[in-house]
C-alpha cells in the first residue's frame, strides 16, 4: 500500500480495493489474508460497491484463464472478451487506467500438461490449477518487476439498464455501444503503454498479444 500511495497521492484520501475471486473468500484462513490484503470479492454488487463509495479497484481482467494460459517469456493478456470491468466503469462514470506488469512472465517456467484436464476445473470450479517451477522449486527467478501505468481513459456515464436488455432495447443498445468503445480504447491504451516502455525496460523485442 504504501508504493501505491507514494504514487497515487490521491488514492490515500479515496481509498483503494483490489478484486479476488470469489472462491478464495470461502477459504479458511485464506479469506483472512486476502481481506488483510485489502481485497474484495470480484462480484459485481461488491465492485459497484466500492465504486458508489468513491473508492478506486484493481482488476486483473485476466483472471483464472490468463493465469492458467500463461507462458513463460511471453506477454499474452486474455482481454479480448473481458467486458465486465468495463461496463462497471461504464455505468459509474469511473476512468480507466490500464497498467501492465513488466517482468512477471518471466518470474516462473510454466508447463501445459493436462491443460484440458486443467481447464475443465477451471471452467467448472473457478480454480486455477497453473504447473510452474522457479529457481528453486516455488521461489520465483530472480527477475525485475515493473508496473507501467498508462493515460487514464475517460468515459462516459451510461445508465445499465434496470430491468432485461431484451425489454429496454433502447438503453441496452446505448449501453452496449459505450461499453464497446470503452473496451476499444482500453485495449489501445494498454498496448500503448506497452509499446512506450518494453525498450527502457528490457523488452524490446516483445509484443503484446490481446487473446
Amino acid at each position: 500500500e504504501g508504493l501505491m500511495y507514494h504514487t497515487f497521492p490521491a488514492l490515500r484520501k479515496r481509498g483503494w480495493r483490489t478484486l479476488a475471486a470469489s472462491i478464495l473468500f470461502w477459504m479458511p484462513l485464506v479469506r483472512e489474508i486476502v481481506l488483510w490484503t485489502g481485497c474484495v470479492d470480484a462480484s459485481r454488487p461488491t465492485a459497484q460497491y466500492q465504486l458508489r463509495k468513491g473508492r478506486s479497484i484493481v482488476v486483473i481482467p485476466g483472471g483464472e484463464a490468463e493465469q492458467l494460459c500463461t507462458a513463460f517469456g511471453q506477454d499474452n493478456v486474455t482481454l479480448r472478451n473481458r467486458m465486465g470491468f468495463i461496463a462497471l466503469a461504464v455505468e459509474s462514470g469511473a476512468p480507466l487506467v490500464p497498467c501492465y506488469v513488466f517482468g512477471c512472465t518471466d518470474l516462473y517456467y510454466t508447463f501445459q500438461t493436462f491443460f484440458s484436464f486443467r481447464e475443465t476445473i477451471r471452467k467448472t470450479l473457478r480454480i486455477c490449477l497453473p504447473l510452474f517451477i522457479g529457481d528453486f522449486g516455488v521461489a520465483p527467478r530472480k527477475n525485475h518487476i515493473t508496473i507501467a501505468v498508462g493515460e487514464p481513459i475517460f468515459v462516459k456515464k451510461v445508465p445499465r439498464p434496470t430491468g432485461s436488455f431484451a425489454s429496454e432495447p433502447q438503453k441496452a443498445e446505448l449501453f452496449r455501444a459505450a461499453v464497446a468503445d470503452a473496451h476499444a480504447k482500453y485495449i489501445t491504451g494498454l498496448h500503448k503503454v506497452f509499446e512506450e516502455r518494453k525498450h527502457e525496460l528490457g523488452y524490446g523485442d516483445r509484443k503484446l498479444s490481446v487473446e
